[in-house]
């Protein structure tokens, strides 16, 4: 009778352990996550070579700045999009000066003729006056050094939206969840920190 006690004890431990591991550690660890752990960087743009360069800081005119988008404000600098008249290559831009002059800042930008229109930049996310991120469901383009080199990713999937992430420790992150045509676990999300001498992102965080 003491020995089947005892068996009994060790079981009835073993079930608590289990138990508390489950809780504390949470089920979504033996899950395969749906967000990848990184997110392999290629120096330079896909499309970068179907269109003429522009030379890095070449200044817009007066009347082709007229048709620079997507601008989002910064202190140091803003950056923005720019899209030649009756042309379909658009380019990344950069001011310094609040706006009154544009300048070329980096290669040509995937567009619609070149890879569908989810490869169109839909948001700008500028991280300071030499650091930006120009994404869409299905690319994210950045630059650290003011547009004179540029990294990419490209998601096959296209099912992401990305937006910015609070810097922490002047790490540069983003944020990725479902789109809303995404078969993704609503409400899931998945933080990436930029970690560019592995040429990557990394997963930092997640919520499934």
């Amino acid at each position: 009778m003491k020995r089947l006690a005892k068996g009994s004890i060790a079981v009835f431990v073993a079930a608590i352990i289990a138990i508390t591991v489950v809780v504390l550690v949470g089920p979504s660890t033996t899950m395969k996550s749906p967000y990848p752990k990184t997110l392999p960087l290629q120096r330079g743009m896909t499309f970068d070579t179907i269109a003429p360069a522009r030379p890095w800081g070449t200044v817009l005119y007066a009347s082709q700045a007229q048709t620079v988008t997507l601008i989002s404000v910064k202190s140091k600098a803003e950056w923005g999009v720019w899209q030649a008249p009756n042309s379909a290559p658009t380019f990344p831009v950069r001011s310094i000066d609040g706006g009154a002059h544009w300048t070329i800042a980096g290669p040509l930008l995937a567009s619609d003729w070149a890879g569908g229109s989810l490869y169109y930049i839909t948001r700008v996310i500028p991280e300071s006056s030499q650091a930006v991120i120009m994404v869409s469901n299905a690319v994210i383009d950045v630059t650290v050094d003011g547009g004179h080199v540029w990294y990419q990713y490209l998601h096959p999937a296209s099912n992401w939206k990305i937006t910015g992430q609070a810097q922490k420790d002047n790490a540069i992150e983003l944020r990725v969840s479902p789109a809303r045509f995404s078969e993704l676990p609503e409400g899931s999300y998945a933080t990436y920190v930029l970690d560019l001498s592995h040429l990557q992102w990394r997963r930092s965080s997640q919520s499934i």
